[in-house]
């Protein structure tokens, strides 16, 4: 039986939370790690592989949302002892990525040069971001492939493996970006070729561990050649339940556009600035906000999955609690060193200022993010994607993009901000009423007469 079954459920988050915070600083440092050698080649090569960074998020979310759905399958699955189940789905989740990913690699490459032109770059950044990405879609099923298996990992209740392959693909790519992009010995210098090889391979390494730890220590590969009919009820079932992760993965960078065409409207590029600035501090605030969402995973399925019912709804209630310590503790932290950690990456007092703004104002709102991408997760866990995409949606279209136009319009800066705070508060609340009753239904379902629990 699953320790996740028993046992202190704020003991078994705070076990699978700290891996996850690790294995997000290792990612941290992989892209931080190409940035920073690559601004060693110029100013056109930075302002590349500034243009890679949407179109990487976008196809990422396909990995987002085939992890989803797979861990989705696979947790309930374990919890309710049905192993051979878990690993049909966690075969399938790997076909389905790989099938998805070839049909993304060949229009990429095709169309690179034509995409890239769309999105603004010309010239000599054009010929060094179409050099880098033709590399990174050819080998574009070593890149999403590895989020995808560490999420079947985790799904099974191993955070540990998954932060393994992490720091091993960090570890490799720091030694090989320097060799291939500036050369050394034999290998010649490859400038962008060269970080675009180095990080597939990279990717690879942390493939070939994260395989290996699914077959070879938690037996979680079904090689066997399954029947096409229920393959594709299982690649079906899949897409359905990650579909919202993977919306909502590919609208975050969208949202963030869009955030920063406000700004410039109403601040000019020292807002653009100070919201750029603002927002990569954030990411390191929110850390433990996607770790803990990470951990949501593997004790809500596999204990929804085994009809522990009332174990799911303590794990709702201390997400609730959670949501509000962490975000009055973010809050406070930032009221005491959001202007010195906004000096870091500006000496203009007017960008320092609008940042420290930013982040204050924004750490309101934090309680909002915490209960909508915690409540969106559960929902989608135990296999209701609906309600997670109707949340999604509605965060987005119904209040970010209304809220946000609004403020900026009347108040500027300020109100911009103030707009993305209010969504998200309101966000946390329709998340919060949508988890209870969706959650409720969910059991009552399950619980009825000639309803199986499977």
């Amino acid at each position: 039986m699953s320790t996740l079954l028993e046992g202190s459920i704020c003991r078994h988050l705070t076990r699978l939370t700290l891996p996850s915070i690790g294995g997000i600083l290792a990612i941290m440092l992989f892209n931080l790690t190409d940035t920073w050698f690559i601004s060693k080649l110029g100013t056109e090569e930075l302002a590349a592989i500034g243009f890679t960074f949407p179109v990487v998020l976008i196809v990422g979310s396909l990995a987002i949302g085939f992890s989803t759905g797979a861990a989705s399958i696979i947790t309930r699955a374990l919890g309710a002892n049905d192993r051979p189940l878990a690993r049909r789905a966690v075969a399938d989740g790997l076909l389905l990525t790989v099938g998805g990913t070839l049909i993304i690699s060949a229009l990429g490459y095709i169309y690179c040069e034509p995409l890239f032109a769309l999105l603004g770059a010309e010239g000599v950044v054009l010929q060094r971001v179409t050099e880098y990405m033709q590399i990174w879609f050819l080998g574009a099923v070593l890149m999403i492939l590895p989020p995808v298996s560490d999420g079947c990992l985790r799904a099974a209740g191993d955070m540990v493996r998954p932060l393994v392959v992490m720091c091993i693909c960090a570890g490799v790519n720091v030694i090989l970006d320097p060799i291939f992009i500036f050369g050394w010995g034999p290998i010649p210098p490859m400038e962008m070729a060269g970080a675009a090889i180095a990080t597939l391979i990279a990717r690879a390494m942390g493939m070939l561990g994260s395989l290996y730890f699914l077959h070879y220590h938690h037996h979680l590969i079904d090689w066997s050649r399954p029947r096409l009919t229920a393959c594709g009820r299982s690649c079906v079932d899949i897409i359905r339940l990650g579909i919202p992760a993977a919306i909502s993965q590919a609208l975050n960078p969208l949202l963030m556009s869009l955030y920063l065409k406000l700004a410039a409207t109403t601040g000019g590029i020292h807002a653009v600035a100070a919201m750029a600035s603002g927002t990569r501090i954030e990411g390191f605030v929110l850390m433990t906000t996607y770790a803990f969402n990470i951990a949501l995973i593997p004790i809500t399925g596999q204990n929804f999955g085994a009809g522990n019912y009332e174990r799911v709804c303590q794990v709702r209630k201390i997400c609730l609690r959670f949501a509000w310590i962490y975000s009055i503790a973010a809050l406070l932290f930032l009221l005491l060193t959001a202007k010195w950690m906004s000096s870091w990456f500006s000496e203009e007092a007017t960008i320092v200022e609008m940042s420290t703004q930013y982040l204050i104002i924004a750490a309101i709102g934090h309680i909002g993010i915490n209960m909508s991408i915690w409540m969106s997760q559960m929902m989608n866990i135990i296999g209701k994607p609906k309600a997670s995409l109707a949340l999604t949606l509605s965060r987005v279209f119904v209040y970010s993009i209304p809220l946000c136009w609004i403020g900026s319009h009347f108040y500027g800066f300020i109100g911009l901000v103030t707009g993305i705070t209010t969504a998200n508060l309101i966000a946390g609340i329709h998340a919060n009423y949508q988890s209870k009753r969706t959650l409720s239904n969910a059991m009552e379902f399950r619980c009825a007469p000639n309803q199986t629990t499977t």
